[in-house]
């Protein structure tokens, strides 16, 4: 893929040692506006989907997939517009494909994404994967979470879920050379601290950086999906007129951890049913012998 030149990207993502499937997205894109054939920015999303065997997976592509289609569709509207359009889309394909495929009814998905745009960026939000800034050594949240903070995170806003439309939080903020932008779905932040997250993105170039982060949500324990988008801007120059540069990004997960539960002691199979079987079986046993014995005895 083709990025703007004064930016460098990095994105990395992990099904994690607990569950079967990797449910998350994400999207490194450089969109053209076909009106102007200039580039409308840069484009990056992370989505965290939701519904397991009944669609979590669907959720999240389909999501992602129809928010870059808003952007390549672009007629000239202005970044907010575009952005807010781009979440529309979003929740209009989920709806469409829970209609036609009751198996995907439940299905829902997280989407954070920021459109950068030379000096300013826009950033669209729903959902509790966060956006982060990190200026100066210090790491900002850019987005609130929509979710109750329990143990299963619980969201209070996302796309799909039965919903046509959702309320969708539009955020503008101004960047400057040397930030470090980080998008991070939950898998990730709720597992790797901010401190360790600044650290990591403030000493490492972004490709390694998201690697870094991923290998730390792993081993920290893997129990869910876990994605991280790393952009560092080396310029703000104007997207329109800058070069584009091909940017590589691994295409597929690497294996670093085993995904399977045998390794965690507080998901494997108890062993005490076992005992107990061979125990009656024992006792039984014996049981019986002693029973024919006496039989013997008094015949």
């Amino acid at each position: 893929m083709n990025v703007v030149a004064d930016v460098d990207v990095g994105a990395d993502t992990h099904t994690g040692r607990v569950r079967s499937t990797n449910e998350d997205d994400y999207l490194v894109y450089c969109p053209e506006d076909p009106a102007t054939r200039s580039a409308v920015g840069l484009l990056f999303a992370v989505a965290d989907g939701m519904g397991g065997a009944t669609g979590g997976g669907e959720a999240s592509r389909a999501a992602i997939r129809a928010l870059a289609g808003a952007f390549a569709e672009s007629d000239g509207e202005g970044p907010e517009a575009r952005m807010t359009r781009g979440f529309a889309a979003a929740c209009e394909r989920l709806w469409h494909l829970a209609r036609e495929q009751p198996r995907l009814r439940d299905m829902g998905t997280t989407l954070t994404a920021v459109n950068l745009l030379g000096d300013r960026i826009v950033v669209g939000h729903v959902g509790d994967t966060r956006c982060y800034v990190l200026r100066g050594g210090e790491l900002r949240q850019l987005t609130v979470d929509h979710a109750v903070r329990r143990a299963d995170h619980q969201l209070t806003r996302c796309i799909g879920a039965g919903r046509e439309r959702e309320e969708i939080d539009v955020i503008t903020s101004t960047v400057q050379p040397g930030d470090v932008l980080v998008l991070a779905s939950d898998g990730l932040w709720d597992a790797v601290d901010p401190e360790t997250l600044a650290h990591v993105v403030r000493r490492m170039r972004p490709q390694a950086a998201a690697e870094e982060l991923v290998r730390l949500a792993v081993e920290a324990g893997g129990v869910d999906n876990c994605t991280a988008v790393v952009v560092a801007l080396r310029g703000c120059g104007d997207p329109g007129r800058a070069a584009l540069v091909p940017c590589r990004i691994p295409g597929r997960e690497p294996v670093r951890l085993p995904r399977v539960t045998a390794g965690l002691p507080a998901l494997r199979r108890p062993r005490w049913p076992w005992v107990v079987l061979a125990l009656a079986f024992v006792l039984a046993g014996l049981a019986a012998a002693r029973m024919l014995l006496g039989a013997g005895t008094w015949a």
